[in-house]
């Protein structure tokens, strides 16, 4: 394969490679309720995740004990 093959290639996916103005460009802005909304849930997750790790914790705490006796 030779150089000017690989640069006259079309290329497959073109869209990919549309130009955006700086100026032009805008992420979507989420509003103050989805962000708070989104802040909940990761909270509530990782009080979840917390939650269950403390009680496999007393429980594999509680089996060593019996097993010492």
């Amino acid at each position: 394969m030779s150089r000017e093959t690989l640069i006259n290639e079309p290329l497959a996916d073109e869209d990919f490679f549309d130009a955006v103005n700086d100026e032009h460009f805008s992420r979507p802005r989420s509003s103050r309720a989805d962000t708070l909304r989104a802040r909940r849930q990761v909270e509530a997750l990782l009080e979840e995740r917390r939650l269950k790790r403390a009680i496999e914790d007393d429980w594999l705490d509680e089996l060593d004990e019996e097993e010492e006796e």
